[in-house]
């Protein structure tokens, strides 16, 4: 047997000074019986039932009082098999932060359009656990896969390039991340969301790409970014433009939308690829694919739980009133 609140338990500390109490008052009640007459001459005037009927009940009391501090503290024994059936998908949103995303081919920004994408993805995937990976030359974390959505703007807003000390651009260790962020032995659909511009430099994305589609994992992609090619900005502190990257040579250093490697992580993976518009169409998209997909996923699975006795110890204690009820009042009757 095992209690939820094993701290109720202290309370039976207190019956042993109730049974204390009970035979203190007994006593008081002898000697102030003796003060009227002998104790000899009141024990044959008294009848025996009286004293009978007292620790009767007051054992009933007792009794009644402990199954009710047990009752109060949970006991637990026994399992029970739950079968829980739930429908939907686990979203991992993996998110470019690097300097590059930093270009306003796409305005404000392709970072700034991307967060906003972000946002409005979990907002409309409500119901489903979604986490976020922020990542440039490495990935972290920003949070866990979850249902409870209430703070993720919160970590959104704060996505920035200045997040990530380590620049760069490490597609492969970010989608490796997220595959890492699932639970394998939860049967739930399992879905990654790449929001980039494309461009990598460091790592193999393929390899990754490769072991998602292994493990039956989809990633949608959405390319934020124009082909052509646009300066990237050199952000301050303050969140404003001190000039531009440029290469040792000198030259300034132009980047631009690789379709490529997101195009291939979709295409392996049965995901969607599409590029960023200005209408958000892209998002609509991706939400009616998840959808579609996690609606078509039920997933079913046993839970064991304790079963909780409370209701016993109830019962005890109202059998235990229920006979101090049906008892007499004590009567002292003559001899």
């Amino acid at each position: 047997m095992t209690f939820q609140y094993p701290a109720v338990l202290f309370l039976l500390l207190l019956l042993p000074a109730a049974v204390g109490l009970f035979f203190w008052r007994d006593r008081v009640r002898r000697q102030r019986l003796e003060r009227v007459g002998e104790a000899d001459l009141l024990g044959r005037l008294i009848a025996s039932a009286s004293r009978w009927q007292r620790v009767s009940k007051a054992v009933l009391w007792l009794a009644a009082a402990a199954m009710m501090i047990i009752a109060l503290a949970r006991p637990v024994w026994g399992v029970d098999v739950d079968i829980i059936e739930t429908q939907g998908a686990a979203v991992m949103i993996v998110l470019d932060v690097s300097n590059s995303m930093n270009a306003q081919d796409v305005l404000p920004s392709r970072l700034e359009r991307a967060k906003l994408s972000v946002r409005s993805l979990v907002d409309r995937l409500q119901g489903n656990e979604v986490g976020l990976i922020v990542f440039a030359g490495a990935a972290v974390v920003q949070f866990p896969l979850t249902t409870d959505l209430t703070s993720a703007v919160t970590f959104i807003n704060a996505a920035s390039s200045a997040a990530i000390s380590r620049q760069g651009t490490n597609i492969g260790a970010a989608l490796k991340l997220a595959q890492e962020s699932f639970d394998s032995r939860r049967a739930a659909q399992r879905m990654v969301i790449l929001i980039s511009d494309g461009e990598n430099f460091e790592g193999d994305p393929a390899a990754a790409i490769e072991t998602a589609a292994q493990a039956g994992i989809t990633i949608h992609t959405i390319g934020y970014g124009d082909t052509r090619g646009e300066p990237v900005p050199l952000v301050d502190a303050a969140g404003n433009v001190a000039g531009f990257k440029s290469a040792p040579s000198g030259d300034v250093v132009l980047s631009a939308l690789d379709e490529i490697t997101l195009r291939a992580a979709a295409e392996r993976t049965g995901g969607l690829y599409r590029r960023a518009a200005p209408d958000g169409s892209e998002i609509n998209d991706i939400v009616k694919a998840i959808q579609q997909r996690a609606d078509s996923r039920l997933e079913n699975r046993a839970q064991n739980r304790g079963v909780e006795r409370a209701g016993i110890f109830v019962a005890l204690a109202l059998l235990a009133l229920s006979l101090e009820m049906l008892l007499p009042e004590p009567r002292r009757e003559a001899a």
